[in-house]
């Protein structure tokens, strides 16, 4: 039995798949309800052989317009103990 102190540990694999800018084409709700269900029951198939560890998958899917999206690069943020390896385990 896990311990009441166990973190629990999530794998998260995302995939978007946009419509080019400017491409003239009606994407139909009912075609993407489709295709979520294609692509759940294929991953489904191969989480098994892939990983053996999950317990359980929960699938996500949406349909939106994404008026405004800025997703700048990282941040990078200044070393301190907390978030920096060790000089012998960083050359590892």
């Amino acid at each position: 039995m896990a311990g009441s102190y166990e973190s629990p540990r999530v794998l998260r694999i995302t995939f978007e798949f946009r419509v080019p800018v400017g491409l003239r084409k009606n994407v139909r709700f009912e075609r993407v309800k489709a295709a979520a269900e294609a692509f759940t029951s294929s991953i489904q198939v191969l989480a098994g052989q892939v990983f053996p560890w999950a317990s359980e998958m929960r699938v996500r899917h949406e349909w939106s317009y994404a008026w405004y999206d800025h997703q700048p690069d990282p941040i990078q943020l200044p070393a301190t103990a907390d978030n920096t390896l060790p000089a012998e385990d960083a050359a590892e």
